[in-house]
């Protein structure tokens, strides 16, 4: 039994996983950046409608709830970088033991691709969520003069609007897309001689796919990682069927 293409099995169900805890982390996405964009033009209104300023609970009300989303966002982020650095690493561990089968560079080549982009992606996504500068609006910018009848609210507002980076998050799905793009061009060449090519070559086209539709970064996450939960399930079958090869 080949413990790499072992190893790539469970590569392949932990990718499973990571799709899961990515569809809600794109929900989650989309649910921050839906309030951030209600919460910057609400707080910029007062430009236009002095009067929303007489009551200040509701603006600072608004950063506290996108703070809150912000550090829920965090915390998913952190779930889904740890799953995907274990399954990119995995998965390409397996890849290089099909690469073996075949006496072919391709495996090893997609084991350096995987652990070099699983490591760079979790480095941007991570850093994506937490760097965010605030962006300040009206509101902010005169929320000194709340300062004696409203303090609470003027420390709230007086920092802006909490915000995540998301060129950052955008270049780390673009990096994982390559990854599995570069994945799936390995199972494409790799099929032949294995038990199911058919398989392999279904993974192969579905990751790439999938790979590209990352490439379009926090745009559309959502597809990706659905046809990713379809690729890693028929890799996790390709790499089980595969273990007596070696």
């Amino acid at each position: 039994m080949n413990k790499a293409i072992t190893t790539g099995v469970l590569g392949s169900i932990l990718g499973v996983e990571a799709t899961l805890v990515g569809i809600v982390w794109s929900m989650l996405y989309y649910d921050y950046a839906r309030i951030y964009d209600f919460t910057v033009t609400f707080q910029n209104l007062p430009t236009i409608y002095p009067d929303l300023l007489v009551h200040p609970c509701i603006p600072a009300s608004l950063n506290v709830h996108l703070g809150d989303l912000r550090a829920s966002f965090v915390w998913f982020t952190l779930i889904l970088a740890v799953v995907l650095i274990l399954n990119l690493i995995l998965t390409g561990v397996g890849l290089h033991g099909l690469g073996k089968i075949k006496r072919k560079a391709l495996g090893a080549i997609s084991f350096v691709v995987g652990v070099a982009g699983a490591i760079s992606a979790i480095i941007l996504l991570l850093l994506g969520v937490v760097t965010g500068d605030n962006t300040l609006t009206f509101t902010s910018l005169i929320a000194p003069s709340l300062i004696t009848q409203h303090p609470i609210q003027f420390i709230i507002l007086a920092g802006g609007v909490p915000q995540i980076n998301t060129s950052l998050l955008w270049l780390g799905l673009i990096i994982v897309g390559i990854t599995i793009i570069v994945f799936g061009a390995v199972f494409i060449n790799l099929r032949e001689g294995l038990d199911n090519p058919r398989l392999s070559l279904a993974t192969g086209i579905l990751a790439t796919v999938a790979g590209i539709i990352l490439l379009t970064g926090v745009l559309l996450p959502w597809l990706a990682f659905i046809v990713l939960s379809i690729t890693f399930i028929i890799a996790t079958l390709v790499f089980f069927q595969s273990r007596e090869m070696a």
